[in-house]
C-alpha cells in the first residue's frame, strides 16, 4: 500500500507539471519556420533578406538551414524543410525537380540567372570563344588542361561532367571545390593575367568586380536563362499564408541583385541586406503586405 500511495502521488505530480506545460504553450513562441540555403553568394543573400522580412514584419522565428541542394529538394518533399530558395528551373536542377515535383509546391521565380563556363575577357576571343575549343590540346593547355568547379552535388557541376562528354574533352579535369574557393582560383590568375576557365553563375558578384564572358554553348548543355525559385512543402500554405504569400510577390531584378551582391562583398551580407531593406522601402511594403503600388521594376525575368 506503501508503495502504490507513492506511485499514485507521483502520478499527480508529473500530471500537474504536463498540465502546467500544456497551458503555457498559448503564449509559446510558434516553431521556427525552416529555410534551407546553399553557401552561394546569391543564396545567402536572398535566404537572409527572407529571413530578415518573415521575422520583423510577421513575428515568425526563421532558422536557416545550410545543406547540399540535393538534400533541401528531399527535405522540402518530406516536410524536414519549410522552403528552399535555390530550385534552378527548368533545366539546371531537372533531375531533382523530377523526383519531387508531386511533392512540393512551386511558389515562382524570385529572380533570374544563367549557367555556364566562365573565363576573364581578356582571354582573346579569337582562340576560344566556345567550350568546343577546348578539345585543341594548345589552347587546353593553355587553361593548364583544368576547369576550376564549384561543389558537387550541384546542377552546374553535373551540366559539367556532361560538357566534358557532348565536347569530348577527356582530357580536361573539372575540379570540384565550394563557391569560395573557386572565386579565390579566379582573383588569382586575374591578378597573374593567367588563363583559367571556372564554372560559373549569373547573379555573382565576380561579373561586377571582373569582366568576364561565358564561353558559348552551342549544344546547349547548361541551357539558357533559367529562374530560380522557391519552392515550399506541402501545406505551407495553411500553416504560413502570410509567408507564402511573401514568397509569390519576393521578386528581384537583376540589376538589383547586383547591386546587393557587390555590397555584400564589400562590406558583408548582413550589412548590404540592412542596406537594401533601408533604401527600398515601398518595394519592401509591397512584399510583405501586397496593397502597396506595385514597383515597375520588380519583376524577375523568367
Amino acid at each position: 500500500m506503501k508503495m502504490s500511495n507513492k506511485l499514485r502521488n507521483l502520478s499527480l505530480v508529473i500530471a500537474g507539471v504536463l498540465m502546467t506545460g500544456l497551458s503555457g504553450c498559448s503564449n509559446a513562441k510558434p516553431d521556427q519556420l525552416r529555410i534551407g540555403w546553399t553557401a552561394w553568394a546569391d543564396a545567402d543573400v536572398v535566404s537572409l533578406m527572407a529571413e530578415k522580412l518573415i521575422e520583423s514584419h510577421y513575428e515568425q522565428p526563421v532558422e536557416r538551414v545550410m545543406a547540399d541542394i540535393g538534400i533541401q529538394y528531399d527535405s522540402v518533399a518530406r516536410g524536414k524543410l519549410d522552403l528552399m530558395l535555390m530550385a534552378w528551373l527548368p533545366k539546371t536542377h531537372d533531375k531533382y525537380w523530377q523526383k519531387v515535383s508531386d511533392r512540393v509546391v512551386d511558389l515562382g521565380t524570385m529572380y533570374s540567372g544563367r549557367i555556364g563556363w566562365v573565363v576573364p575577357d581578356y582571354v582573346p576571343k579569337q582562340r576560344i570563344g566556345s567550350i568546343g575549343d577546348l578539345s585543341d590540346p594548345k589552347i587546353a593547355n593553355d587553361f593548364n588542361n583544368t576547369v576550376q568547379g564549384i561543389d558537387p552535388g550541384s546542377g552546374l557541376m553535373q551540366a559539367s561532367e556532361q560538357a566534358l562528354t557532348a565536347y569530348d574533352l577527356s582530357d580536361l579535369k573539372l575540379i570540384s571545390a565550394s563557391g569560395a574557393a573557386m572565386t579565390a582560383v579566379l582573383d588569382r590568375a586575374i591578378n597573374d593575367d593567367r588563363w583559367v576557365v571556372v564554372t560559373g553563375w549569373t547573379p555573382h558578384w565576380m561579373f561586377a568586380r571582373y569582366k568576364l564572358r561565358f564561353l558559348k554553348d552551342p549544344k546547349s548543355v547548361f541551357g539558357g536563362q533559367e529562374g530560380i525559385h522557391a519552392i515550399a512543402r506541402l501545406g505551407l500554405d495553411k500553416d504560413h499564408p502570410k509567408v507564402v504569400a511573401f514568397f509569390t510577390r519576393f521578386k528581384l531584378s537583376d540589376g538589383q541583385l547586383d547591386t546587393i551582391l557587390l555590397d555584400a562583398q564589400n562590406t558583408s551580407t548582413e550589412e548590404a541586406v540592412n542596406n537594401y531593406i533601408a533604401n527600398n522601402r515601398n518595394q519592401i511594403d509591397y512584399w510583405m503586405n501586397g496593397t502597396m503600388q506595385e514597383p515597375k521594376d520588380r519583376e524577375a525575368k523568367p
